[in-house]
């Protein structure tokens, strides 16, 4: 087996607060990602876990521009079972579609996009 490494672009400071659990969102990144059938990866690090997205150009124009990137996409996203707050489903939809076009800008090299989940 081969060994290889590279450099990860990372952004601090520039982040989105939002009012579910870390557990619910990273799942919500993975649902994101197959939904316009790109790969995906969890990593977790203690306190927070990196999900990385092969083709983040792809996600972010769904999150943009896809009228069913929605509540009804996230609670779907979600399952069954979980407490649902409406009005934070509904921000952070919002959150998320506002932050898309600056979040091009985190795209590595290769188009892959990784997001830090912070649990604090």
């Amino acid at each position: 087996m081969g060994l290889s490494f590279r450099p990860v672009k990372e952004t601090w400071n520039i982040f989105s607060p939002c009012f579910i659990e870390a557990e619910q969102l990273t799942k919500l990144l993975v649902a994101l990602a197959d939904r316009v059938d790109t790969n995906s990866h969890e990593r977790f690090y203690g306190d927070n876990t990196a999900v990385w997205i092969e083709d983040g150009a792809r996600v972010l124009e769904f999150i943009e521009t896809d009228q069913s990137f929605d509540f009804d996409f996230v609670t779907t996203s979600l399952g069954e079972g979980i407490e649902i707050d409406r009005g934070a489903i509904n921000s952070l939809v919002e959150n998320m579609k506002t932050l898309a076009a600056e979040r091009r800008s985190s795209i590595g090299e290769r188009g892959e996009l990784v997001f830090y989940v912070d649990a604090y």
